[in-house]
């Protein structure tokens, strides 16, 4: 682990997550089936298009489609769709006023404790 001062962590996951999230398309994201393809879409210039796709072996005719597709573990587009750079940005913000308040001595302390281990899984410091 690098050697930093609680606030410093804050801001350095802080500053990685803006980062990012400048970088990625705007949310809200959504999914949405289209045939045997699960998408994860985002907006882009007002406009909302494909991130991501998942391609999943299911009957693409009704009543079985449906059937097929409820059956299907969509778990990990969900989550992301839910995790879109506005929430990113939201905790990034969050992450900035808890290192304020930590920089100062003050702060509830399991609060601070409670940034502080998100913002080392940000920054990839424990699994």
């Amino acid at each position: 682990m690098p050697d930093r001062t609680p606030a410093e962590t804050l801001n350095a996951a802080a500053d990685k997550l803006h980062k990012l999230a400048a970088q990625a398309d705007n949310g809200p994201w959504e999914t949405t089936w289209r045939g045997q393809e699960y998408h994860l879409d985002g907006y882009r210039d007002g406009d909302l298009h494909p991130i991501s796709e998942w391609t999943y072996a299911i009957a693409t005719w009704e009543p079985k489609v449906a059937t097929e597709r409820a059956d299907r573990d969509t778990a990990n587009p969900d989550y992301i769709a839910a995790m879109h750079p506005g929430v990113g940005a939201a905790i990034a913000d969050w992450l900035e006023a808890t290192a304020d308040y930590a920089s100062l001595g003050v702060g509830h302390p399991t609060h601070v404790a409670r940034a502080f281990a998100v913002a080392r899984r940000i920054l990839g410091e424990v699994a």
